[in-house]
């Protein structure tokens, strides 16, 4: 029997792993180095998941040559340490698992570089379950998660019916709703209930183990 998704796609930021202190870390120092007010924790949450490209300009006020540079300051210590400081949440890996043997192609989407997407999973040992990656370019800069998720289905050639996003923050919901896909948001992330809720979230988990029995019931 087929599952009931033949591709499912993933967020990789507070979806996959908690990626939130390496990202606030290397946002600091960015900040740090550009002699810019560092903003509050409420606000460098919003740095996880977006382009950094959009959130130095929207957060901090920065003109595109400061924000190129200050991208260029985090990854600076992002690249070499705040990869690391990151972990895998709980209960992931056989979830990933469990989907791949019952036969749903599984795919990231992120506003991540492809390279540094890849790290992550390699690093973690999540990589293998993965068959298709669409992903930020190098500048950091990206659109809406839509224009990450048509490319996948194209390449499948799977039906937006026939797809779901996973993710756990409005622009995961938003890019679903405009791509035409499901979409199942977590709570264990980074992002808000009431804001996926406004972008169309209407399905919940609270955990990665309830994701398969979401993905069978919706």
């Amino acid at each position: 029997m087929k599952p009931k998704y033949l591709l499912v796609l993933f967020d990789l930021d507070g979806t996959l792993t908690d990626s939130g202190p390496g990202i606030i870390a290397s946002v600091r120092y960015a900040l740090e180095q550009m002699k810019k007010p560092i903003p509050p924790c409420d606000v460098l949450r919003q740095f996880i998941g977006p382009p950094l490209f959009d959130s130095f300009t929207k957060f901090c006020g920065m003109s595109e040559r400061e924000t190129e540079k200050a991208i260029d300051y985090f990854h600076r210590i992002y690249n070499s340490n705040g990869v690391y400081n990151n972990s895998v949440y709980p209960g992931i890996p056989e979830m990933l698992e469990d989907l791949r043997r019952a036969g749903s192609k599984l795919a990231i989407v992120t506003s991540k570089p492809r390279s540094m997407a890849k790290l992550v999973l390699k690093h973690f040992g999540l990589l293998k379950y993965f068959s298709y990656f669409s992903t930020a370019d190098e500048s950091d800069k990206g659109g809406g998660k839509e224009t990450l998720i048509r490319p996948i289905l194209e390449t499948t050639g799977c039906k937006p019916s026939d797809a779901m996003m996973i993710g756990d923050t409005k622009f995961d919901a938003a890019g679903a709703r405009k791509a035409g896909t499901s979409f199942l948001g977590v709570l264990y992330g980074f992002g808000k209930e009431d804001e996926m809720r406004r972008e169309g979230g209407r399905v919940f988990v609270t955990s990665p183990a309830e994701i398969a029995d979401a993905l069978a019931a919706s």
